[in-house]
C-alpha cells in the first residue's frame, strides 16, 4: 500500500464529504401553531405587518386566533368571517395575548431588497397594559372638563370694601360689615389631542371661566336690599384662555400635561348705594385685557366604557392681567347718566371720616387731586391651583 498517496488524498477527501453535506436540503422546521386572543376592545388586522398597511378587518375583543408564524412584531393570523370564509392578516402583538400553543416561530418580515425599519405600533395600535385604553386607531382625544381655580383680584375686593366704608362715613356711621371676596374662578373646558406616539399627545384647548360675588351691607333701616341704606358690590371677571399644550404618559393611567396660553379677560364692578332718604347711586364698569400664561398639571384616566375615560388632574396657572381698558357709567336716582372711558383704576381716596379708603373704578386719566394718593392700573391675577374633573372621548 502505498501510505504516503494516502496521506495525500485525505484532506481531498475531508473537503469533498464537507462539500456534499453543505449542498443536502435543510430539514424543513416543524410549524408550530399558537393561539392568541385579541385583548383591544378592538383590533385591526392588516395586509402587511406594518403599521401603515391597509386595514382588512377589525376584529373585535375577546376572538381567539390561530398563528402559525411571527414577523418581527406582529403575528400572522386567520380570522373567519360570519359568512364562513376565511382572511389572512397581520396583527400586532401590543393587541393580543397567547392563550395556548407553542410560541409562534419568529420570522423576518419579507423585504423588497431595501432595508425596512422595524415596524413600530402606532397609538392605534398600543393596547395599555391592562387597561385597554388604547384602542385600534384612536389617534384622537376629546377632553370636556369642568373645575375651578383660585384667582388673585384683591384690587377689586379691596376697591369694593372701600367703597361701603366710604359710604358708611357718608351716613355718619362707623366702617362696618365686610363685603365677600372674590377668590375663585369656575371654568368649563375643551380639548383636541392628537395622539403622536404612545405616550406624547398635542393638541388645542379653550377654556371659559368666570367668578363674581355680590354683597349688600345694610347701613341702616330695614336691612332690605336696595330699599334701605346701605351697598351692594358686585366684583367679577370672566376670562376665555386659548391653549396649545402637550401631554405626556409615563404611565398609560397617568399623564403630565404642560400648556401655554393666550388670554383674553374681562373685569368690572357693580356698585348701588341707597341713602338715607332712599336716593341712590350706581356705578358700573366694564374693561378688557389679554397677556400670555402658562399652565402645568399632573392628572389620573380611569375607563368608564367602550371610547370613554373618566379623568381628574390638579395643576398651577401662571397668569397676571393688568393694563385693563374699557367703560364705566354713574347713574343716580334723579336721571343724571355720567359716561368715562379710560383704564381701570385703583387709588385711595379721603373719605367724610378723614380716612383714606380703596377705590376702584375707571377713569380717563390717573386720578389725582385732594385727597388722592397711590393711584396705579389695577391689577387681576388668576395665578393659582387648578383643579378638574372631565371625560374623555377617544375617536
Amino acid at each position: 500500500m502505498n501510505i504516503p498517496m494516502m496521506r495525500k488524498s485525505l484532506p481531498l477527501f475531508a473537503a469533498a464529504a464537507l462539500g456534499l453535506l453543505l449542498a443536502l436540503p435543510a430539514e424543513p422546521a416543524q410549524v408550530r401553531t399558537v393561539k392568541v386572543k385579541v385583548s383591544a376592545e378592538q383590533a385591526n388586522l392588516r395586509e402587511k405587518p406594518d403599521i401603515g398597511s391597509a386595514v382588512v378587518q377589525q376584529i373585535p375583543e375577546g376572538t381567539v386566533l390561530e398563528s402559525d408564524r411571527k414577523e418581527g412584531e406582529w403575528y400572522l393570523v386567520r380570522y373567519t368571517l360570519d359568512d364562513g370564509g376565511t382572511i389572512a392578516g397581520y396583527i400586532h402583538e401590543s393587541l393580543v395575548t397567547v392563550i395556548g400553543g407553542s410560541p409562534a416561530r419568529p420570522t423576518k418580515p419579507e423585504t423588497s431588497g431595501k432595508p425596512e425599519a422595524a415596524p413600530k405600533p402606532s397609538p392605534g395600535d398600543w393596547a395599555a397594559s391592562g387597561t385597554g385604553r388604547r384602542g385600534a386607531d384612536n389617534l384622537f382625544d376629546i377632553f370636556l372638563s369642568a373645575g375651578g381655580g383660585d384667582v388673585g383680584a384683591d384690587d377689586f375686593n379691596q376697591g369694593a370694601q372701600g367703597l361701603v366704608d366710604t359710604n358708611a362715613a357718608l351716613l355718619g356711621l362707623e366702617p362696618g360689615g365686610s363685603v365677600g371676596r372674590l377668590r375663585l374662578a369656575w371654568l368649563l373646558g375643551a380639548e383636541v389631542f392628537y395622539r403622536v406616539n404612545a405616550r406624547v399627545s398635542v393638541g388645542l384647548g379653550l377654556d371659559a371661566m368666570a367668578g363674581r360675588n355680590s354683597s349688600f351691607i345694610a347701613q341702616g333701616g330695614s336691612g332690605l336690599p336696595l330699599v334701605s341704606p346701605g351697598t351692594f358690590t358686585r366684583p367679577g371677571l370672566a376670562a376665555l384662555p386659548i391653549k396649545a399644550g402637550l401631554r405626556f404618559y409615563p404611565r398609560p393611567d397617568i399623564y403630565i400635561r404642560g400648556s401655554v396660553a393666550y388670554y383674553s379677560a374681562r373685569a368690572g364692578y357693580d356698585y348701588r348705594f341707597v341713602a338715607e332718604d332712599l336716593t341712590s347711586e350706581a356705578w358700573q364698569g366694564r374693561a378688557t385685557a389679554h397677556t400670555l400664561g402658562m399652565e402645568i398639571a399632573i392628572g389620573g384616566e380611569w375607563r368608564i366604557g367602550g371610547h370613554t375615560d373618566l379623568f381628574s388632574e390638579a395643576g398651577f396657572r401662571l397668569a397676571k392681567l393688568d393694563n385693563f381698558s374699557g367703560t364705566g357709567t354713574y347713574r343716580d336716582s334723579t336721571g343724571t347718566t355720567v359716561t368715562e372711558t379710560g383704564s381701570l383704576w385703583t387709588y385711595r381716596a379721603v373719605g367724610a371720616d378723614d380716612a383714606s379708603h380703596d377705590l376702584l373704578f375707571i377713569h380717563s386719566s390717573a386720578p389725582s387731586g385732594d385727597g388722592i394718593s397711590g393711584a396705579r392700573k389695577a391689577e387681576l391675577n388668576l395665578s393659582g391651583i387648578v383643579l378638574r374633573v372631565g371625560i374623555k372621548f377617544r375617536i
